[in-house]
């Protein structure tokens, strides 16, 4: 019984034909979801190719965007707490939404409102944060934040002068 071995290489047109012959869909061919069952605890940090660096949704995320995320909700319950210490002393709230709040709810419906929308705005932000110009926003939010604080510190420091 003599037994013939084929010693041809495959090509590319081979390869996609027996992906062709496959029964299940390809997982490959689709784009990453925004949520699977591994968002958090996934191994996905960046693309799978070199072309995949922009507009992708990963499952872990750098110390810079966590530092991001975390920084910019510190910096607004600082905001939220400087706020209320200026109310209390007789200032006025600049953001008309956020005056608005005070006046239809007081100062539970102000701080429901100032942490629910920074926690859901910092979520969308940080699942986005590998499409483009969505990290930059993140920075520019960050730096917002931050100069508020420094304002606030600021009226503290003139408060504690007068």
């Amino acid at each position: 019984m003599l037994h013939t071995i084929d010693t041809r290489v495959l090509t590319n047109d081979d390869l996609l034909a027996s992906d062709e012959n496959r029964q299940r869909i390809d997982r490959r061919k689709r784009p990453t979801p925004i949520f699977s069952r591994y968002t958090f605890i996934g191994r996905r940090k960046g693309g799978r190719r070199g072309e995949e660096s922009d507009n992708i949704y990963v499952d872990r995320y750098s110390g810079s965007e966590w530092f991001l995320v975390i920084g910019v909700l510190v910096l607004s319950v600082l905001d939220m707490v400087f706020t209320l210490i200026h109310l209390d002393a007789g200032g006025t709230e600049a953001n008309p939404i956020m005056d608005w709040t005070l006046t239809a709810g007081g100062y539970p419906l102000f701080k429901a409102v100032k942490l629910i929308t920074t926690v859901l705005g910092l979520s969308v932000l940080l699942v986005h944060v590998r499409f483009r110009r969505v990290k930059s926003l993140l920075k520019i939010t960050f730096a917002i934040y931050a100069a508020l604080f420094i304002f606030h510190l600021y009226i503290a420091f003139m408060r504690a002068g007068a």
